[in-house]
């Protein structure tokens, strides 16, 4: 897996993982959302910490002493049954809940065997409402652009729209 649509794909892994997939096969293009959401989740870790707790005790796949890793590497079907949260990052949408991953509406754990090519992954967060840490990345992203967060690396993010060009040319958003 890969990509979803035009967005790109996070899961929140029971074990305490944030991770999307890589860059390196060339097959998914770099976009800033993504990007913006892999610099907020390693620069705030400790605040999203009990945020990550939280989401997989409420999904009830409850794993001792966690700890949040974020990760670029590939993502495989067993990842999305591990899943207790998965969103979608894209500029226009920012960050989107996912409910369900499939290529059937069965549940995988209802197939029959005869479909082995079909597929169907309910995440405990998302389908009423987004998970624990997809809104703490949600309203972390919305802080950034409003300039009420802000760190080392989220400082120069936002330009100033009205400086002049010349501005612009020197150092952009410094």
């Amino acid at each position: 897996m890969q990509e979803l649509s035009a967005a790109n794909i996070f899961l929140v892994l029971k074990t305490g993982e944030v991770v999307t997939p890589s860059l390196k096969r060339g097959t998914i293009l770099p976009g800033v959302t993504r990007d913006t959401v892999l610099t907020m989740a390693n620069e705030f870790k400790d605040e999203l910490q009990p945020i990550m707790e939280q989401s997989i005790k409420e999904a009830g796949m409850g794993e001792e002493n966690i700890e949040l890793k974020v990760s670029e590497r590939d993502v495989c079907v067993a990842d999305l049954l591990n899943a207790a949260e998965v969103f979608v990052t894209g500029t226009a949408a920012e960050i989107v809940p996912v409910s369900s991953i499939g290529t059937s509406e069965t549940p995988a754990d209802e197939l029959d065997g005869e479909e082995e090519e079909e597929l169907f992954v309910q995440f405990p967060h998302g389908e009423s409402s987004p998970g624990p840490v997809t809104t703490k990345l949600l309203d972390m992203l919305r802080e950034v652009l409003a300039e009420k967060r802000s760190s080392d690396a989220t400082k120069d993010w936002l330009c100033d729209v009205y400086s002049s060009p010349e501005d612009f040319r020197k150092g952009g958003c410094n």
